[in-house]
Order: structure tokens, then C-alpha cells, then sequence
């Protein structure tokens, strides 16, 4: 199955989280939580926060890391560090309803409505972060940049918040 936009899975419901009445369980396409330079002396912090309560899924969590670490290519490893807060432990349903002519035949309704694991989503509150990007301040406009590049991989209700650390 194709992968479903993203606003079918936008609104902050139940939590589901039981994994023991899950028979296959779709994995974190998150590969890294922290990269960079975790022991440096850094002058400030950006940090990605989200404005209202809502879901993202672990491949637009990726897809944000994915463009952050393209675009901190001409910053050396040791002048920033990354940490990825949003961790995925909603498992995301999809029951899936044929389309098409008679399809009526084919489907059960709702009978065993409950749906197939889809994917992995984290339910954020609002005002919870969803990543902090610390540096020096000479490479501050290229992290400045490379955070507005990768923030278009998230979706538009998110606030950045910049911190001096000294």
C-alpha cells in the first residue's frame, strides 16, 4: 500500500501503544536520535517546538533529520550537536476500504474495523519539543539555514526558538 497523506493521521487521539496485541508492528524509520558533537562548550541553542497538539510520523521525523544533516555538510561534525526529542511510540492504523466498481461485494464494512498497523507516529503537545540544534556562533547562519531547509520537511504549526546558552 502507498504511504497516506498525512493530515488522515494528523489529530491526537487515544494513544496506541500496546504492542503485545500486535501481531507485526511496523518499525521507527528513525535511525539516529543525537548526532554532532555531544561534548562541546556551545554559545546557543535552537529549538523546534510544536504550537498546537498533533501527530508526526516517524518518516517525516527522518525526513526533517535527513535534510538537517544534508544541509550541515559545510559545518565540521565538532561545531554543532543535534537531538531528536519526538520519539514515535503511537502505532498508527489504516483500515482500508475498497474503491472502484462493486466494490461493495468485496469489503466487510466494519466488521473488524480495527485496521492493520500502518506506521509510527509521536503525539506532541503543544509546547513540547520536537528537536534541539545547539552550535557556536560562528557557524550560525549556516545551522540558522540548514534548520529552515529541514523544517519545511515538518508541518506548518511548529515554532523555532533560539537560546544562549552563555
Amino acid at each position: 500500500m502507498p504511504l497516506r497523506e498525512a493530515r488522515c493521521y494528523r489529530r491526537v487521539k487515544r494513544p496506541y501503544t500496546r504492542k503485545e496485541y500486535i501481531k507485526s508492528i511496523p518499525p521507527s524509520k528513525i535511525r539516529k536520535y543525537e548526532f554532532g558533537n555531544r561534548k562541546g562548550d556551545y554559545d546557543y541553542v535552537y529549538r523546534i517546538i510544536a504550537e498546537i497538539p498533533f501527530q508526526l510520523r516517524s518518516n517525516a521525523i527522518e525526513a526533517f533529520r535527513l535534510g538537517l544533516l544534508g544541509q550541515l555538510r559545510n559545518v565540521s561534525k565538532e561545531n554543532y550537536f543535534v537531538v531528536i526529542h519526538a520519539h514515535p511510540h503511537h502505532i498508527l492504523r489504516r483500515h482500508a476500504m475498497a474503491g472502484g466498481h462493486k466494490a461493495e461485494r468485496l469489503q466487510k464494512g466494519m466488521r473488524l474495523a480495527f485496521g492493520k498497523p500502518d506506521g509510527r507516529a509521536a503525539q506532541l503537545d503543544k509546547g513540547s519539543r520536537i528537536a534541539s540544534i545547539m552550535g557556536y556562533s560562528k557557524d550560525e547562519e549556516a545551522i540558522k539555514n540548514a534548520i529552515r531547509v529541514a523544517a519545511s520537511k515538518l508541518p506548518p504549526y511548529i515554532k523555532i526558538i533560539r537560546e544562549n546558552l552563555k
